[in-house]
Parts: structure tokens; sequence; C-alpha cells
């Protein structure tokens, strides 16, 4: 069974997750987006907050978890057409504390590790690398929503273009066949 920690609107700033897991705790509460730098510098504001539920235990192979769900939206910068959008996240993650590289390497394929080294956890820091986690690599508008027209927006990179309209003499590098020599040194 587990025993419950409530927090209306706070979450503790440091926990000692070994002595958490081993007495089965929940946490839920929420932090606000502006208490997070790192990732106020990927969003266009940090007004609202994060909501946080964490279950901390031991599972049937004597692994200490952190098991967390977090949810919130947050306003990105759309990368074609540079203008606000909404991304929700609703996201869930599973980690293993550990000591050691070797232990992490060790670790069942559905934990991520967390390193711990003997201090107080600094419980904000582990939900902000979770939310960076969750931010997708390049955010963009769904692209009925988006205000830019997709003509090339839409094409392949000139890697995956079967012509690039290059000719072979419109390389700027080809100057410099004609000053090589066939002189082995």
């Amino acid at each position: 069974y587990y025993c419950a920690l409530m927090f209306d609107e706070r979450l503790p700033v440091h926990i000692d997750p070994l002595r958490m897991a081993e007495t089965r705790r929940l946490l839920q509460g929420h932090v606000d987006l502006a208490e997070m730098a790192r990732l106020g510098d990927a969003l266009l504001g940090n007004d609202g907050s994060v909501a946080v539920s964490l279950e901390f235990g031991i599972d049937e192979e004597g692994i200490r978890f952190m098991r967390g769900h977090l949810r919130t939206d947050v306003t990105l910068e759309c990368q074609r057409c540079l203008e606000a959008m909404q991304y929700a996240i609703d996201s869930t993650f599973a980690l293993a504390m550990v000591r050691s590289a070797a232990e992490a390497e060790a670790l069942p394929s559905h934990y991520e590790p967390l390193q711990l080294d003997g201090q107080p956890l600094f419980l904000r820091d582990v939900i902000e690398d979770e939310l960076l986690l969750a931010l997708p690599i390049v955010p963009r508008h769904a692209r009925e929503e988006c205000g830019v027209t997709l003509n090339d927006a839409d094409a392949p990179a000139d890697s995956e273009r079967e012509d690039t309209g290059r000719d072979e003499k419109d390389n700027p590098f080809s100057v410099l066949a004609g000053l090589k020599t066939d002189r082995k040194l």
C-alpha cells in the first residue's frame, strides 16, 4: 500500500528519494513554470504550472524507482511561421535510482537511470529534465493551423531530392579540381 503526501499547491524542494521509495510515498502538486530557467529558454512564455504526480517504491526485482506523470500546456515558437503555438505535455516516466554507471547499465529497459550522489534530490530539476525531454525537437503547428504556405516547406532536403537542378560545372570547387596534379609525394 502507498502512503500519500498531498500538497495542494507546492511540492517539496528537496527530497530523499531512497527514503521515499522505502516508505512507498506518493507526491502530488504543482510547480510553476517560471521556476524552471532551462525550460523557460525553450518557451515563449513561462506562465502557468505543471501538475505533478510522483510514485516512489521498490519493484519486485528490488529496484528503487520513481514513476511520474506530468501535465501542462506550454507556449512554443512554431519553426515554420515563427508564431506562438500551444503545446500540451502529458508525459509519464519511470526512473530507477542508481549509485553508479554499472548499476545504470544493468537496469531493465523500462527504466531510465536516476544517479544519486547521497545528497538530497532537487525535485524541480528532475521535473524540468522530464519536461525538456517531452518537448518536440522542432515545434510546428499542424499543417492546417500554420500561417505559412507549405509549397517549399514540404520539399525534401537536398540529400533526398532526385534532381537538385545543379550541374557538376556549377560546383564552386570545380576550379580547385583544375589545380590538382597527379604528382605522388
